[in-house]
């Protein structure tokens, strides 16, 4: 695989979870077809990618562990970001309704490219995402939806994110129909 720069968020598309892989057959025409949802705040999100518990068990008065075990089924891999430019669309798509309640969370659960302005992307499956309305009305912490994904495997199996080469994606791009 040739080497990738991710630098910058150029735009987020999203459609319904993938049943399989990221790089399955048939998830490329799946992805195609996804939609332009509203960009992030300072145009970026955060991966927050934890490692899998490290077990060790020592003998009394030993200060290196007899055995050491990794867990491969813990650690996390987990996704934030916020959005401030959102219109009734885009709160239908995180709340479900265009009211929704400040403090309250909502979940949902879609599949996510993010495109960098270096025209390299990352694509994931499945993300369980919860929504929530927060902030002031200020420059420094203006209202906003805070969202957090948890990177979810796909139902069918396969690999759940992957930087994948650019997708040509189906949809218009104007302006004024993003989610």
């Amino acid at each position: 695989m040739e080497s990738k720069q991710f630098v910058g968020l150029e735009a987020v598309y999203v459609g319904d979870p993938l049943p399989k892989g990221i790089t399955d057959e048939g998830a490329a025409a799946l992805i195609a077809k996804f939609k332009k949802t509203a960009q992030p705040l300072n145009g970026g999100i955060t991966f927050n990618f934890s490692n899998p518990t490290s077990n060790k068990w020592y003998r009394e008065g030993e200060a290196d562990p007899f055995a050491s075990l990794r867990d491969a089924s813990s650690g996390s891999k987990e996704i934030t970001w916020n959005v401030v430019d959102f219109d009734d669309e885009t709160l239908k798509f995180y709340f479900g309704t265009t009211e929704p309640d400040e403090g309250r969370l909502y979940e949902g659960e879609k599949a996510f490219v993010f495109v960098s302005k270096t025209q390299a992307s990352i694509a994931f499956a499945r993300l369980k995402f919860t929504a929530t309305l927060g902030g002031g009305l200020n420059t420094s912490d203006p209202f906003q939806i805070a969202v957090t994904a948890d990177v979810l495997a796909p139902v069918q199996g396969g690999r759940s994110w992957w930087p994948i080469e650019t997708p040509v994606f189906e949809e218009a791009e104007p302006e004024d129909e993003t989610l």
